[in-house]
């Protein structure tokens, strides 16, 4: 549902799900052991006319307490894939994110761009399918879409969104020609104009006031919903959800008897998923999980990429951080290959590095800038930097030193979480070998978003999110604002670097309509952000999945996210 759905979350969000991610599951596809050709999604793709139906029970990690994913309480990764099954999908998305109109809902997207007295100006025309209703059988029309604008673009503080993007990019939603046509009209042009279509609107009474918006969601108003499922049971006690085909629904009807979403700790799924009473679920980074799943009967394991990936973060304004020498000369230490394997020993997935702070591979447009820079994993040739930095090796101690200061950076790691724990290690031993000293800190979980959104630290490693669209809101994390002539980096930002390729270039990505030119924009600041150290990522992290071996049209999902659900079926 909605753009926040495919165009990322808010800093507290993305970091939230970072943090579950280094001890818990993610989602992708089957059978791909190479890791150098591992696929974006596996998904056993199979026509719905050779499929049967059956039930599916998915196993969750959390339960579900707020419908409206929207909101700051609703909004999650898990959430948005539960949802999904009973939400507006305007468009469907393959795995590396190509996106094809779904015409149960949206007829036509005219797009249009005119010249209006301030510049040019983006409108879109929507052409809905009168056929598209909501589960109180009223027609999906323009009163919803305005209304849905008029509650996230951030123009009423009182509605607690969870992101704004592209609705605030909006000057006006209106009816057309009539209920079924929609003009959106954008204050400028806006090329990303699909992500904001694809996620389709929300139920305009549920969007009424700020009230309803925050607080009316945490009961199931079955009203705000439509698709191919519809939900028959929530239990608040034990979280469970039960969904069975929507009899209201006007598309090709639910393969699937009934789709139900079972809360469970995580460390207890693949138990579930061997005594078969799980149907999926998603394994992650767990190496014990994935033994027990592949070693179940009936049982596949699908591989991909996610759309996440592990990365370093460098606090620019730490003092023996501030030389971007230092920092390319880190980075030249550090052999992320190896972090990779030793991160992801024992799972059959891609163990090379990502080398593109705004694209994952698979996605059109990805550049390896490790090359392109040669910034990349090369001792000999960050002790060199160094030296030409001024910090020379004291033979004594082993480490370098400079006007009598030792080259020393705090590593903050999370207590508990392994990935973390490992990955501070790894890098401490390997940054001794060119004479920096890496002082692992431990932190508790607690204090996760207090140690980023304060920089309490140097060094700190956790997990973006990317989406299908790599180029947008990019100064929201690797930017910032000048005020009276001083950076005041976005709270994203939580390097504290100004960049002025992305202060010069993001506002042009963010409004060129032409794709080849906003590519070669996109990879101008990306090895701009690559060369600047301001974040250096390790490896994309990989979408591990168990699923029932006949289970078709769904696993790992790459940048799809989702599947489209009423074609989830078995393979007889």
């Amino acid at each position: 549902m909605l753009a926040s759905k495919l165009l990322g979350v808010g800093l507290a969000t993305v970091l939230t799900v970072a943090l579950v991610g280094c001890g818990s599951p993610s989602g992708t596809q089957s059978g791909n052991t190479d890791s150098g050709t591992m696929a974006s999604w596996d998904i056993n793709q199979t026509p719905r006319d050779k499929l049967v139906s059956g039930d599916l029970v998915a196993a969750i990690a959390s339960p579900i307490s707020n419908w409206n994913l929207a909101s700051v309480d609703g909004s999650s990764q898990e959430a948005a894939f539960l949802l999904s099954a009973i939400s507006p999908d305007y468009y469907d998305y393959d795995g590396s994110g190509a996106a094809t109109m779904n015409s149960d809902y949206l007829l036509a997207a005219e797009p249009a761009v005119v010249d209006a007295a301030s510049g040019q100006q983006l409108v879109v025309t929507l052409t809905l399918n009168p056929k598209a209703v909501w589960n109180d059988g009223s027609p999906i029309q323009a009163q919803d879409w305005i209304a849905t604008w008029k509650a996230l673009n951030g123009s009423d503080p009182d509605f607690a969104v969870a992101d704004t993007t592209g609705w605030d990019a909006l000057s006006s939603v209106a009816a057309g020609t009539d209920s079924f046509h929609v003009v959106l009209t954008f204050s400028s042009t806006y090329p990303d104009w699909v992500g904001l279509v694809a996620g389709g609107p929300m139920h305009a009474d549920g969007v009424a006031t700020a009230e309803v918006f925050n607080q009316g969601w945490t009961t199931f108003h079955d009203e705000y919903f439509t698709g191919p499922f519809e939900v028959t049971d929530w239990n608040k006690t034990s979280g469970v959800v039960t969904m069975t085909p929507n009899p209201h629904w006007w598309g090709d009807p639910a393969l699937l008897t009934s789709l139900t979403w079972k809360p469970m700790a995580s460390d207890a799924m693949a138990a579930a998923f061997a005594n078969q009473e799980v149907d999926y679920f998603d394994i992650g980074p767990d190496v014990a999980a994935y033994a027990q799943a592949a070693g179940a009967a009936d049982s596949q394991v699908r591989v991909g990429r996610s759309p996440d990936f592990r990365q370093f973060t460098f606090n620019s304004e730490s003092p023996n951080l501030s030389d971007v020498r230092v920092r390319q000369a880190i980075v030249m230490g550090l052999d992320r290959g190896q972090l990779a394997a030793s991160d992801l020993a024992g799972l059959p997935v891609d163990q090379t590095p990502l080398n593109n702070n705004l694209y994952v591979k698979d996605q059109a447009g990805y550049v390896d800038q490790a090359e392109a820079t040669g910034i990349d994993y090369d001792p000999a040739k960050a002790a060199a930097l160094l030296d030409t930095a001024g910090w020379t090796m004291n033979d004594t101690t082993g480490y370098r030193e400079k006007d009598g200061t030792e080259l020393a950076v705090n590593y903050v790691a999370f207590e508990g979480l392994d990935v973390s724990e490992n990955e501070g290690l790894q890098a401490q031993q390997m940054l001794k070998q060119i004479g920096v000293k890496l002082i692992i800190k431990n932190s508790p979980q607690s204090d996760y978003l207090k140690v980023l959104t304060q920089h309490e630290f140097d060094i700190v490693a956790f997990s973006w999110s990317r989406s299908a669209y790599p180029l947008t809101g990019i100064e929201q994390t690797y930017g910032g604002a000048l005020v009276d002539g001083t950076f005041t980096p976005n709270p994203q930002n939580v390097a504290q670097l100004e960049i002025p390729a992305v202060q010069e270039l993001a506002p042009q990505i963010a409004t060129d309509m032409d794709p080849m030119h906003r590519a070669e924009l996109g990879n101008q600041v990306a090895r701009a952000i690559w060369e600047a150290v301001h974040t250096l990522p390790l490896y994309q992290r990989p979408a591990v999945v168990g699923v029932r071996a006949t289970l078709a049209n769904i696993g790992a999902m790459g940048l799809a996210r989702s599947p489209r659900w009423q074609d989830v079926g078995y393979t007889q």
